[in-house]
């Protein structure tokens, strides 16, 4: 029986039983996420909002465990005790406790079914949240997300209505999460209320089934019934635990969709705020552009407009320069030729400033002054091949309220030497709004003033003017008509047109720099790629209109010839005028040989007509037929012809924008005299020349030949010249000119009074208008900050300083203070590509120039001194007598002394064999300088301190003239050796 009891109360709990229970009971069924797949009608009651946590379902679940636990333990517990106990005394006691038991468990089939109404009534009246709707409403949110309105973002996204849908959702998730709170906390109360009911009941079986034990047969019919109830019972508490933890697992399945639901709600704020923070900077980005590319466009038409101004100002100035040349043959009055003409003196005996002639009755010279500015303090630009010429002057008037009512002529004075007067011309410049820029002008002459030149301009308004030159300009204008230009610089260049060479009037700028033989020659020297070049044509420069030719045009321009050819022309002239200063004597022949000899020529053949000057050239130019060409040589890896060689090759050469020399193909150069070539151009060239070279040239090398010579003619080779005054050697002056005038202005500074001082540099490379800047390195300084002056080739540049030293406790061992002055090239550059492209981010957007770098190019040194009149020489130190008292050999301060006399050079040598040391070699050396002493004291003071080190028991006339003879001087070891036999001789008579 007992173990029939215990399977029976085992079996109450199987798992079987459990299930069939579960079977068997009518449950409502809870709603979850999942409610569309559920037929059942889903109830709006708070049922419906309960969501559990995770961390409520595991408390839930272990209680529920703990409870199944403690249920399956009593019972058998309970089982084993009831043999012990009467059944007469448990009988009345189970009867009452089966009753209430019966109530008990039909207490919850009652409530559940009114919970059941309830929900019902809940699940239809309640109007207030469903969880269908909720569900139905995410769902319509996920469609409205997935549509293409909201996927595709440009310009016309809908930010506003995406907004409301994300405050929508965030609302609808917050009534969620409300609705779940107070379901959680009414399913805690219920778990609690259920906990207590299964205590109570365990409490009451564990106590009945005690009271029973008295009456086994009792005690076993109602430990049966007692069982059963007891199995039903925890059938119904698992039954309600399971629905519990359903309820709670629902619950949390409820809660982690509102958690990813919010989530995604927060994710698509922040989607829609990137979005809208990408369109706003899109927005902003592309207005950005549009302001830049404004900006562009409107600095775009800025330059096209001043590149505009220009060309119609250079238009004008050559429509100009054409009326002048045009009206420069007819002579006409001028009207301000009669006006008086007002000199203007530049203030401190600065000299003649300007002439200006103004309208009578309207200008008056007291009403303006004027005034020489500086260079440095402004900023002139240099074009190319462009030289200043003259002071730069500036106009001020009186007042500011002064203004010009008619025009004033100003003729400014200028220097021009011989050699530059044929290859250029004069013009001026004028500051305007910042800007230097050439103004219209004339050469004018004035018989009170016969040994200046003149500049003249007319004005309309107070300008700082400057004179400066440049290379001569032709200006011609071609039509249909067949033409001929020749160049002002040169009558030997010409251009010469064809008949409708041009389809309408062509406007053509001709400019020629020359090129000497002087250049050619130190290319020749200075450049190793250069040492097959022999002449070279001028540089010519010209401005075309078209962009092609209908016809070839013509240029004739001169070359210097071969110079071999040139040489053997030379000696043949100098042969023939040789022959003309002595003319030989004729002879007269008597009658019958004359006779005889006329009969005789005429059975001979006639003799050929005697060649003049010009068919000897022309057999000269012309190539030989039989002659073999001479043997090159081999020198230095190449082969080089020798100076008698007289083949030679012409090349054309041009230029292009962007400054590299090129050779001009299947252009034939045709020598038309010695010294003059002639070739067609089939389209326009800016720049061009021709170069004669070897034969044997490599054509790669004839740009670089060309680049040379361009770069060497816009060099001003020059000399740094350093001169103290003789009076006040602190009184200096530097001055910076032409290598070809430094003994003609060294002389104008010994005239100054500024004798003294360094040799002149070395000759260096400087450009015109560069600044030069002057340091100074060493115990040299300048009192005031470092000179700097502006180098002019025809303008004198110069500066004046005082030196002083940097210590006077420094240089102590000298009786000068030495230093060094350092002159420098300064240039402002634009730096390259790469370095701009890292300065960008530093750059202001606004800004769109570059701002150049300053670059210093080291010219020369030159060192100088400067006295110590100010500092107290150190004493001179007094040299203690030295006294040798020798009686053993010969070697005494008589023997030093003629020793010292007869050395030389080799003394030092000589100390070096006696044990010297440098330090005192030099110590005497420096004594020496320092008291004016002569060599020989020198060679002396060496000799007495080798004896004064020497022991006595040394032999001493043995080492002496081992170094006598060790450093070449045999003779003075001789003599010593017969010094020290006649000591010996006089010390045995005296014995």
């Amino acid at each position: 029986m007992p173990v029939e009891r215990r399977q029976v109360a085992h079996g109450g709990h199987g798992r079987h039983d459990h299930g069939g229970g579960h079977g068997s009971t009518k449950t409502t069924k809870r709603p979850s996420s999942s409610s569309k797949s559920r037929t059942t009608v889903i109830p709006k009651d708070k049922e419906k909002e309960s969501i559990a946590t995770v961390k409520s379902v595991n408390e839930a679940a272990e209680e529920s465990g703990e409870t199944e636990n403690v249920t399956t333990e009593e019972v058998p517990n309970g089982v084993k005790t009831e043999d012990e106990k009467a059944e007469s005394e448990d009988n009345i006691d189970d009867t009452k406790n089966g009753e209430e038991s019966e109530s008990v468990n039909d207490e919850p089939d009652v409530q559940e079914k009114d919970d059941q109404d309830r929900w019902a009534e809940k699940s239809k009246d309640d109007e207030g949240f469903n969880i269908r709707s909720f569900n139905d409403n995410i769902l319509e949110f996920t469609e409205i997300f997935d549509s293409d309105r909201y996927r595709n973002v440009d310009s016309n996204y809908p930010v506003e209505d995406l907004m409301g849908v994300v405050s929508q959702i965030s609302n609808t998730i917050e009534e969620f999460k409300q609705q779940t709170q107070n379901s959680q906390q009414q399913l805690e109360g219920l778990r609690m209320k259920m906990k207590q009911v299964k205590e109570n009941i365990q409490f009451s079986v564990s106590r009945k089934a005690f009271e029973i034990r008295t009456d086994d047969d009792l005690q076993s019919v109602e430990e049966r019934e007692l069982t059963e109830k007891l199995a039903k019972l925890n059938a119904e508490i698992a039954k309600a635990n399971s629905d519990l933890s359903e309820a709670l697992r629902l619950s949390a399945e409820t809660e982690s969709t509102a958690v990813r639901a919010q989530i995604a709600a927060e994710r698509a704020k922040e989607e829609a705020k990137r979005i809208e923070e990408e369109v706003e900077l899109r927005a902003q980005l592309e207005e950005r552009r549009k302001r830049e590319e404004a900006k562009k466009m409107e600095e775009l038409r800025r330059q096209q407009e001043a590149e505009a101004r220009r060309q119609e100002e250079e238009k004008r100035a050559k429509e100009a320069e054409w009326k002048k040349r045009e009206n420069a043959g007819i002579e006409k009055s001028a009207v301000w030729e009669t006006w008086p003409a007002h000199e203007m003196q530049l203030p401190g005996d600065g000299g003649l400033a300007c002439i200006i002639r103004g309208k009578p009755n309207s200008f008056d010279q007291s009403s303006v002054t004027c005034k020489e500015v500086d260079q440095l303090e402004i900023h002139l630009t240099y074009g190319p091949q462009e030289e200043l010429v003259g002071s730069i002057i500036q106009l001020v008037p009186i007042s500011e309220q002064t203004k010009l009512q008619s025009s004033l002529y100003v003729a400014i004075p200028f220097t021009l030497s011989r050699a530059s007067v044929h290859s250029r011309e004069a013009f001026v410049k004028a500051d305007i709004n910042g800007e230097w820029k050439e103004i219209p002008s004339t050469e004018v002459t004035y018989d009170n003033h016969k040994d200046l030149k003149f500049v003249q301009v007319e004005i309309k308004e107070f300008f700082t003017m400057a004179v400066m030159t440049r290379l001569k300009r032709d200006y011609v204008t071609f039509s249909r008509r067949p033409s001929k230009m020749t160049s002002s610089c040169d009558h030997r260049i010409t251009v010469t047109v064809a008949r409708e060479t041009f389809s309408k009037k062509e406007h053509i700028l001709l400019q020629v720099q020359p090129v000497d033989s002087a250049t050619v020659n130190d290319l020749q020297t200075r450049n190793v790629s250069c040492k097959h070049l022999l002449a070279s044509s001028p540089i010519v420069q010209m401005q075309w209109e078209s962009n092609e030719f209908h016809k070839p045009i013509v240029i004739t321009l001169p070359c210097p010839p071969n110079p071999a050819k040139a040489r053997k022309i030379a000696q043949m002239r100098k042969i023939k005028e040789e022959k003309m200063k002595n003319p030989q004597k004729n002879i007269p022949v008597p009658l019958d040989v004359r006779e005889k000899e006329e009969n005789q020529g005429k059975q001979k053949k006639a003799k050929p007509k005697k060649k003049t000057l010009q068919e000897q050239l022309a057999e000269i130019n012309a190539p030989p037929e039989e002659e073999k060409p001479k043997p090159t040589k081999w020198y230095m890896g190449d082969y080089a012809h020798n100076d008698d060689d007289e083949h030679d090759q012409l090349c054309l050469l041009a230029r292009t924008g962007t400054g590299k020399w090129f050779v001009v193909p299947e252009v034939e150069i045709a020598q038309v005299k010695l010294d003059l070539l002639q070739f067609c151009l089939d389209k326009p060239l800016e720049q061009f020349m021709v170069l004669r070279v070897r034969t044997n040239t490599d054509e790669d090398l004839l740009p670089v030949m060309s680049t040379a010579i361009f770069d060497l003619l816009q060099k001003r080779f020059v000399q740094v010249v350093i001169k103290q005054r003789s009076d006040n050697p602190f009184d200096t002056r530097l001055t910076i000119v032409p290598a070809s005038r430094v003994q003609k202005i060294v002389k104008q500074m010994t005239d100054d009074g500024y004798e003294d001082g360094p040799e002149p540099s070395p000759v260096v490379g400087v450009s015109e208008g560069d600044l030069i800047e002057i340091n100074f390195r060493g115990n040299i300084q300048n009192g005031s900050k470092s000179p700097n002056f502006i180098y002019n080739s025809n303008v004198v540049s110069f500066s004046e300083f005082l030196l002083s030293e940097v210590d006077q406790y420094l240089q102590r061992n000298f009786n000068v203070f030495r230093g060094v002055v350092e002159a420098y090239r300064v240039q402002f550059v634009t730096p390259d590509k790469r370095t701009i492209a890292r300065k960008e981010s530093i750059m202001d957007e606004n800004s769109f120039c570059v701002r150049k770098e300053k670059r210093k190019t080291l010219l020369c040194e030159i060192p100088i001194t400067i006295p110590k009149y100010h500092v107290e020489p150190s004493p001179v130190p007094v040299q203690a007598p030295v006294v040798i008292r020798n009686d053993s050999d010969a070697v005494n301060d008589n023997l030093m002394r003629q020793l010292a006399a007869e050395m030389g050079d080799e003394w030092r040598k000589v100390a070096s064999t006696l044990n010297i040391s440098k330090a005192r070699i030099q110590a005497i050396i420096r004594n020496a300088q320092i008291t004016d002493a002569t060599d020989e004291d020198a060679r002396f003071q060496m000799l007495m301190t080798w004896l004064k080190k020497m022991p006595k028991s040394i032999d001493k006339v043995t080492v002496l003239t081992n170094a006598f003879m060790k450093n070449g001087r045999p003779d003075l070891a001789e003599q010593v050796r017969i010094k020290d036999e006649e000591f010996k001789r006089k010390h045995i008579r005296s014995h």
